[in-house]
């Protein structure tokens, strides 16, 4: 347990160290409408000027070069609480070093937006976070479960769980514990802890400090009229200069550009000229004007949604908020979690993996890290019986993935994956596994096609080392050897996924590959040694009340490396929906799927099913139905024979209102029209009520039926209680007693009774 937690906690602190020193050589986000000009500038000048008219200056020198940053006409009282606004939170040493940048543009620029949110900043304003911890605890269940079906691994089965949300720091992280007991064959029960960042909570905290704190629709200057102010600080800067006869207007200098200003002055004297083109210069050109006042008006357009979407607002508060290293880190962390946890990149090394460990990702402007270590066991409770094996199930693994874009998106991702297993010891198992060194990597990218589509292209690589099966280590790394046998330790992926909107049709076609010596511990789902290939189209008709889709998948497994032999299966899907009106829908399914192998078909599976949702009055009583009609063929190979069978399903799930209840009826039949399936003719059929009694107690009845042809003919008595307890406790019970109509050497199956009952306790 120690050297676990030593690993998952270096893991964390290696992977904070990284992504904090990748986000220090990230420029900063971009505001809207920049202040490109003095004019605009000037604007806020005089607003701030107008606030503090009556508010005098303190005689103290000024730490910040105002003439050279363009604000010596700030009133000496803003200039004073303005000094204190930049200077906030920051050190003797950081206050230098803020200094001596302001020389340059960058400098320039930082006081900018410094003053945009001086501008917009509400009186008596905190900069920071709350730091006061907070605990929310969630919720509390535990539940209870018996059956006597002795078929089961244990009758009595027990899982508690515990959901709590803790902050620190204003950074807050749900804990997730659950625990399973209840075996009776020595397993040890099963206990699982999980710590993850709320990263959607974070963001709705930082946006509610910037609310309180800052005044958005004043830092988007949105009331601010730009054309004007700056037609103003024109008209102003024209009437300073010396009287010329034929001098331009405001509008002239706003909105001819150079050449054209120029003409206009070739008869003025080159004192005023040189005067006019420098203001120009200051106030920009023609289209830099109309970019300015086009950026104000997209901001006014989207300012509902700019102020009041956390998304949005948390990208400035790294300018305006007084945040922790931390908490900036925490401001790009799309995921943290740490115990037992699920790590899936989609793409590249890691997908669909459980483990025991740490992972992480960040993304700052495009810039995206992944990073996590951990250990995996792929033996569950159902492999009690397996004491050896070649292959590995026991993993100690550690993966990085680096790039630019999110996963899921535009991207251009490198994945690297290192793992190590060894044999396998406790919980009920003692596997002689081989120890194994395997490396995996990994490019991935998403290239763009615009109205056409997206392709998505991903090459991996493995490579793999074997030691002696009691050392502790393989002696050779196997990324030393990731060159070898290429074409058989590869993976590639390719995959298209367009639409055409003028048809209604979307559109996806893919192919994947992988030799038969690739090896990924990283996704533990995936195969090895196939070829798979494939396509899917669906369209659309009269507003989405008609769909039709057509799928289908062909895979090549090979099964020796020694042989051509090959299992090839075929998937065929065709579906079909029509929405008559909001109470009828009807929908078709055809499904066929075929295994051959050596050259015969070895399974068949077709089937076609029609499917049916209707809603509405029936004698004046509100019903629903879901209703099946089903013909399946099934041919199989056994040993020495093949089975060729021909089932029809039906289904029906119908509930109406009946009193102050409602009544629940639900029935399935599966028959075996050629009589070849040995246990698949089937009748379940159940009849309930469920009803409110005393007006504390939701109840449910049912009558149960149930005949599996040669096995066992059942009738039974369900019953469902639960009851909310001084408001925040919940608890359910339900048993179910059958009794058995027919006597068979397979009753084991089924069980007679069977029982659960749920207590949960909700905090908040």
């Amino acid at each position: 347990m120690y050297k676990i937690l030593k690993e998952v906690g270096l893991t964390v602190l290696c992977l904070l160290f990284l992504m904090n020193t990748y986000a220090l050589s990230v420029p900063a986000d971009s505001i809207p409408v920049p202040i490109r000009t003095a004019a605009l500038k000037n604007a806020m000048l005089d607003s701030l000027n107008n606030r503090y008219v009556n508010i005098p200056g303190q005689l103290s020198p000024d730490t910040l070069p105002f003439n050279h940053l363009g604000l010596n006409g700030l009133h000496p009282g803003a200039r004073q609480e303005f000094m204190q606004y930049v200077n906030a939170g920051k050190s003797t040493a950081g206050i230098a070093r803020m200094q001596s940048m302001f020389n340059g543009l960058q400098g320039k620029q930082f006081i900018d937006n410094k003053l945009r949110g001086f501008y917009a900043l509400k009186p008596q304003s905190s900069l920071t976070l709350p730091g006061m911890p907070e605990n929310k605890l969630k919720g509390i269940s535990w539940q209870t479960t018996y059956n006597d079906t002795t078929a089961m691994m244990s009758g009595w089965w027990n899982e508690g769980v515990i959901q709590d949300h803790v902050t620190v720091g204003s950074i807050p992280v749900q804990l997730n514990y659950s625990t399973l007991s209840g075996y009776n064959n020595g397993l040890q029960d099963a206990h699982f802890l999980k710590f993850s960042f709320d990263r959607e909570a974070y963001m709705e905290k930082v946006n509610q400090q910037l609310q309180k704190s800052y005044n958005l629709n004043k830092y988007f200057l949105d009331d601010i009229d730009i054309k004007s102010s700056i037609k103003s600080y024109a008209t102003s800067q024209l009437a300073a200069m010396d009287s010329v006869k034929g001098g331009v207007s405001a509008d002239q200098l706003i909105y001819l550009d150079s050449t054209q200003l120029q003409n206009t002055l070739k008869n003025t004297p080159a004192e005023y000229n040189a005067k006019v083109m420098a203001l120009k210069q200051q106030l920009g050109g023609v289209k830099e004007m109309n970019q300015l006042l086009g950026s104000q008006k997209e901001a006014q357009h989207n300012i509902t949604s700019l102020v009041h979407q956390p998304e949005n607002t948390s990208r400035m508060a790294g300018n305006l908020l007084q945040l922790s290293p931390l908490q900036k880190l925490m401001m790009n962390m799309k995921e943290l979690k740490v115990g037992s946890i699920g790590a899936n990149a989609s793409k590249g090394t890691v997908s669909d993996l459980f483990m025991t460990g740490a992972t992480g990702s960040f993304l700052k402007s495009n810039k995206f890290i992944m990073l996590g270590a951990g250990k995996s066991n792929e033996l569950g409770v159902q492999d009690v019986g397996l004491q050896s094996a070649t292959g590995n199930s026991s993993y100690s693994m550690q993966f990085l993935r680096l790039g630019r874009g999110d996963i899921g998106g535009k991207q251009t991702h490198i994945s690297a994956l290192n793992a190590n297993a060894k044999p396998q010891t406790g919980n009920g198992f003692n596997t002689a596994a081989i120890s194994r060194n395997v490396f995996v990597g990994a490019v991935s990218e998403q290239v763009s096609l615009g109205s056409l589509g997206t392709i998505d292209v991903e090459l991996s690589k493995s490579s793999s080392q074997f030691g002696n099966s009691a050392a502790a280590t393989v002696s050779k790394s196997a990324a030393s050897h990731f060159m070898d046998d290429i074409w058989a330790t590869a993976s590639i992926g390719l995959a298209y996924t367009g639409d055409v909107k003028k048809w209604g049709i979307n559109q996806k076609i893919y192919l994947n590959y992988s030799g038969l010596g690739y090896v990924n511990p990283g996704s533990p789902f995936g195969s090895r040694g196939t070829l798979q290939y494939g396509f899917m189209v669906k369209r659309s008709w009269l507003r989405n009340k008609a769909v039709v889709s057509l799928r289908t998948d062909i895979r090549n497994l090979a099964v020796s490396p020694l042989t051509d032999d090959k299992r090839k299966s075929l998937q065929f899907s065709v579906d079909g929906r029509y929405r008559f009106t909001r109470k009828l829908t009807v929908s078709m399914n055809l499904l066929q799927n075929t295994l051959r192998e050596n050259g015969a078909t070895a399974f068949l599976n077709r089937k076609l099913s029609f499917m049916s949702q209707a809603n509405g009055k029936m004698g004046g009583l509100p019903f629903s139905n879901n209703a099946t009609l089903g013909i399946q063929q099934l041919n199989y190979q056994v040993p020495g024979s093949s089975i060729h069978s021909l089932f029809v399903n039906v289904g029906s799930m119908h509930t109406f209102m009946a009193g102050p209840g409602m009544v629940v009826v639900n029935v399935f039949y599966n028959r075996d029209v050629k009589d070849a399936a040995i246990y698949n003719n089937l009748l379940n059929a159940d009849g309930g009520y469920q009803y409110t009694l005393w007006k504390t107690l939701s109840c449910g009845s049912s009558l149960i039926y149930m005949d599996s042809k040669d096995v066992v003919t059942q009738i039974g008595l369900r019953q469902q209680v639960s009851a909310q307890l001084f408001k925040r406790w919940s608890l359910s019970v339900s048993a179910d007693g059958r009794k058995n109509l027919k006597n068979t050497a397979a009753n084991f199956y089924y069980g007679r009774f069977s029982t659960a009952m749920s207590l949960h306790y909700q905090i908040k």
